[in-house]
This record gives C-alpha cells, sequence and structure tokens, in this order.
C-alpha cells in the first residue's frame, strides 16, 4: 500500500515538473524536457551560481570519465527522488562536468534523466574552481594541490558556500542539510 501511495504521489510530482519546467524559462540555458543546458561562459563559479540568486543550489562536479561520478549518477532511484525533492523544494541542482566530449556528456545526461542544470567547465572556471576547492597534499618535501571529483557544495540562498564537501544526492545527510536551509534560510 505505501509503495503505491509513494508512487502515486511521484507521477504527481513529475507532472507538475513538467508543466513548471514546460512553462518556466531560464536565461542562458537551453532546454531539452527537465534538462537545461547553459550556453553561457562563465568567467568564475560566483558568476556562475549568480544566475540563481535567492536559491538553494545542490552542486555536482562530475564527468563521464570518472568511474566514482558513473555509480553515483547511475542510482536512478536516489537520482530522481531527489529531483523530485529539489522541484518541491525549489532547490536548483547545478551540474558541472570536466568532459571534453560533448557527445557523451549530452548521452549520459539524457540516457541518466538528469534533470537540472548542466555547464562543461571552460578554462576559467575551471581555474576557478581549481584555486577556490583544492586542497593541499603534502609529500616528501613537496607541497601539492588536489582536486577531486565527485565533488558536490550546497549554496544557500545568499549564494555562501554552506558545505563544500557535500554528500551525493540521495544521502540522508544532504536532505537533513538542506531541510534545515528551507526552515531556516539566512537573512
Amino acid at each position: 500500500m505505501y509503495n503505491l501511495k509513494q508512487s502515486i504521489k511521484t507521477l504527481a510530482v513529475v507532472a507538475i515538473t513538467c508543466v513548471l519546467f514546460v512553462n518556466r524559462s531560464a536565461a542562458q540555458a537551453s532546454k531539452s524536457g527537465n534538462i537545461h543546458y547553459i550556453t553561457g561562459t562563465p568567467a568564475s563559479f560566483d558568476s556562475l551560481i549568480s544566475k540563481f540568486k535567492g536559491k538553494i543550489i545542490y552542486v555536482d562536479m562530475w564527468a563521464t570519465w570518472c568511474h566514482p561520478c558513473r555509480l553515483e549518477l547511475q542510482k536512478t532511484r536516489d537520482i530522481q527522488a531527489f529531483s523530485d525533492f529539489a522541484l518541491k523544494n525549489d532547490i536548483v541542482i547545478l551540474y558541472i562536468s570536466w568532459d571534453n566530449n560533448r557527445n557523451s556528456w549530452k548521452w549520459f545526461i539524457a540516457n541518466h534523466k538528469l534533470t537540472g542544470y548542466h555547464i562543461i567547465k571552460n578554462d576559467s572556471l575551471n581555474t576557478d574552481l581549481h584555486q577556490r576547492f583544492s586542497y593541499e597534499l603534502h609529500g616528501k618535501m613537496t607541497l601539492k594541490y588536489g582536486f577531486y571529483i565527485p565533488r558536490h557544495l550546497i549554496i544557500d540562498q545568499k549564494g555562501a558556500i554552506v558545505d563544500s564537501m557535500a554528500d551525493p544526492q540521495g544521502s540522508v545527510l544532504v536532505y537533513a542539510r538542506l531541510n534545515k536551509l528551507i526552515a531556516n534560510p539566512p537573512r
């Protein structure tokens, strides 16, 4: 009985999602169903997230060549449930890809129904993200900086990064963090 009720609720959310995205237009984004491709070339991470001012943003950095990324994004049930939750709560899901091959990138997005906003990093965005989110690696007589994907961020309604190492979509901790931001927006 519970599964039937949950399925009906999910179908209703999907139907509402379709209506909302068909009627809403996003600046500098080309649409393919509930999938939005950002066509501009932001010079920085701040300029990219400024497009979604006043909204909570969940950022998922990934690539089709990244095995852990693919494993996360192929969890269809988690991805769909998170997408439904985000739509219901007016949360933006922003995917930033490290791909170079646009065809395989778009194929993966469509094949796995990754609804949300999508962009492939450009050189300036890549540099900004590495400078902002790299961490120090100490080795023998050397200091290196590391940057890894998959990487997830949560950004509040004022554009502040509240979690720079968030868990993947579907994680109980992510839902808890987002619910806290929804209930207590920054002032």
